[in-house]
């Protein structure tokens, strides 16, 4: 059985550092890219917040779709194939999954204009993931 509690906990710490998010990024990209300490902190939430989208999605096959995904990958296809997200968001997640796979194995590589605009353009990809979620447990319980 899902437990809602975990899941309510990873989805607060979502919607907490989409604030920190926006409120770091309404700088300019220029002064952006000028401050470390914006830079590292804006990195290291967006990590958060997809490594508690990946949390969340685990849970989720694990207790109601009895699957054991191999990855962040896996885990985004599963979530489509256990009717939560249709392909073309899908896509989405798994694009954030390769996002995590930069900031993390990357480090030193990481184009921090990628980080300023994905922290610019894609929040609404985990406030989408929280609906999506939270519609999926409703229909389910």
């Amino acid at each position: 059985m899902v437990d809602i509690e975990r899941i309510k906990k990873y989805a607060k710490d979502i919607r907490e550092n989409i604030k920190l998010i926006r409120e770091f990024t309404k700088v300019s990209e220029k002064e952006f890219l000028k401050d470390k300490k914006l830079i590292f902190s804006v990195r290291y939430l967006l990590l958060e917040c997809i490594e508690a989208c990946a949390h969340i999605c685990n849970h989720i096959l694990v207790k109601n779709g009895k699957i054991v995904p191999a990855g962040y990958v896996e885990c985004f296809k599963g979530l489509n194939k256990i009717g939560v997200f249709d392909k073309k968001f899908t896509e989405q997640l798994i694009k954030m999954a390769g996002f995590r796979n930069i900031l993390v194995h990357q480090y030193f590589k990481v184009d921090n204009r990628k980080v300023y605009k994905y922290a610019k353009n894609n929040l609404k990809d985990f406030e989408k993931f929280l609906e999506g979620i939270s519609k999926y447990l409703r229909r389910r319980i």
